[in-house]
Order: C-alpha cells, then structure tokens, then sequence
C-alpha cells in the first residue's frame, strides 16, 4: 500500500490486538516517540487503514445468546443491491456484513436473543431482497475462540 511502510504495519498489528494501547507504550514498541506514533496513526486513520476503534462486547452480556452466520445466494449481485446492503449493516442485530465470491455472495454475522428472533430475521432479509433472493442459509455459532471486530464504513454512519 502506497504511503505505507513496515513501521506503520508494525503499529497496525499492534493496535489490531491491543486497541486501547497508549501512545507512549506504542512508541516503546515500535521504537519511536509517542508524537511520531501519534502522526503515524493520525496519517493511518486518513488513509483508512484503520477503520475505527470498538470494544469487543460478550454478546451474553446483552443477553443475545444466539449468534448465527446467514449465507445468502442471489439471483443478481451487482451495486443495485448496495442500498440494501447498506440498510441491513445499520440494524442493531448485525455484527458483520461481507461481500464475498462464491455461490452464497452475502454473509452475515448476528447476535440475538432467541432463536425466534433468528427466524424473524431471516424473514427481514427475504423481504429486504424480494425475488432476488434465491436461499437463505442459517448456521448458529456454538462457541467462540477467536474474534478481531472493527466496524465497517456503513456501520460507522
């Protein structure tokens, strides 16, 4: 990426695990002062290469014990369907929202607090994509062992 060397990347995978990392301890790390790690995560925020910053929240926490994955496979996937792409990244339940190749073009992570509301939203999602919608599959996560979450430009507005 142009504009963009090994010591921004070193920041980069620092900040990705330990987000709430002062500037000074960054600096310690890196090898620079915390006004030069300040610039460089300043000049990295411009560039987008961070997107923002979030905590990581146990969703049981919120009492949304269900999380479940939602494959969907489209009849049309092309930027006509970016509008609904941007409406569904807004809803409360969404956690993550991909574009992806493949047969099933749409993933979806959520969290909810039963499985009734699991139900209810897959019917969102049909009604969301009308006819475009070819199938919808829905796979509930068991457990968790490992999760880096930042918002997207969508959920962020």
């Amino acid at each position: 990426m142009p504009g963009v060397d090994e010591k921004d990347r070193e920041i980069l995978r620092i900040l990705r695990r330990e987000g709430r990392i002062t500037l000074t301890e960054l600096g310690k790390r890196v090898g620079l002062s915390p006004a030069s790690v300040k610039n460089r995560v300043e000049k990295l925020e411009r560039l987008g290469a961070i997107r923002g910053y979030s905590a990581v929240i146990d969703p049981a926490f919120l009492d949304e014990y269900v999380q479940a994955f939602f494959e969907l496979r489209l009849a049309i996937d092309d930027h006509t369907i970016d509008p609904i792409l941007k409406r569904i990244a807004k809803l409360d339940e969404v956690q993550s929202l991909y574009r992806r190749s493949g047969e099933r073009q749409i993933l979806v992570r959520a969290s909810f607090h039963n499985t009734d509301e699991v139900k209810a939203f897959a019917g969102r999602l049909k009604r969301f994509f009308g006819k475009n919608l070819e199938r919808v599959e829905v796979t509930l996560i068991i457990d968790t062992f490992k999760e880096n979450w930042v918002p997207s430009e969508a959920e962020r507005h």
